[in-house]
């Protein structure tokens, strides 16, 4: 009896803690974790995440079976790729190892310099919005914003589930902004006015202030494009600083052209 008892013991207990699995591959709810925000995710998402990983490992245990994992060209395109993945891995610790600090007057310099790259080629809106779950909500919403400001109306249902999105000055051209419903409020609205409460998605009630439409050939005030001067500034140092990187590893290996 010691015996066979020692000999179950010895064996490898299967796993118990998966949610998938093909042979002693195992999908667990730690990896659907990593790859998915599982707050609030969809029955029907999550299920066709797991539909993907089972068809993945499955074609993946056929393509070793069919010794695809010794072809040639398998094995000079994985080399290849994990070049590219090590690169993409090292530039991601050279950004992270020396963070990038803007501060606004930089910001204001670099937008003075370089005017003419943020002039407008289409007729541009910039505006607020929040969409909630419900109706109510949003007419509640509508009146508190029309007695004081945004922020105030914004805030006083800062933690209210029924609000969907929330966001201020947001500057697109008019053939980014989806729906068209939307598209044709803004166009019909003046500066600083209000719309009416917008069905504009199943199950989905909006509110949008227009701040300010601007034409073909406007150059946008400084602090509208702030964000969209930051992103490029923030570019250009990155690119600054991985190209001075690069300098010095020609240095430090031998490099030959023919």
């Amino acid at each position: 009896m010691a015996a066979v008892a020692l000999c179950a013991c010895g064996k490898e207990q299967p796993r118990k803690d998966f949610i998938a699995r093909v042979d002693n591959s195992y999908l667990s709810a730690k990896d659907l974790a990593t790859d998915l925000d599982t707050a609030g995710l969809e029955t029907s998402r999550r299920n066709e995440y797991i539909r993907n990983w089972i068809e993945t490992e499955l074609l993946y245990k056929e393509a070793s079976e069919e010794d695809i994992l010794k072809d040639k060209e398998y094995l000079k395109t994985l080399e290849k790729a994990k070049r590219e993945l090590a690169r993409a891995f090292l530039i991601n610790k050279i950004l992270d190892d020396n963070k990038i600090e803007l501060k606004d007057s930089e910001l204001e310099e670099y937008f003075n310099s370089h005017k003419e790259e943020f002039r407008l080629f289409q007729d541009t809106y910039c505006y607020n919005l929040i969409k909630f779950k419900n109706e109510d909500k949003a007419v509640f919403f509508r009146t508190a914003l029309i007695e004081s400001d945004w922020m105030k109306a914004a805030n006083a249902l800062r933690n209210d589930p029924s609000v969907v999105e929330q966001k201020t000055g947001i500057l697109k051209s008019d053939y980014q902004i989806q729906p068209n419903s939307l598209l044709f409020c803004l166009q019909g609205l003046m500066s600083g006015e209000t719309s009416i409460v917008l069905n504009t998605e199943p199950s989905v009630f909006a509110v949008v202030q227009l701040k300010r439409k601007y034409s073909v050939g406007d150059i946008p005030e400084f602090q509208v494009l702030k964000p969209e001067v930051r992103q490029r500034l923030l570019l250009r140092r990155k690119e600054k600083l991985l190209s001075e990187h690069i300098k010095g590893l020609y240095s430090k290996y031998q490099v030959e052209i023919k």
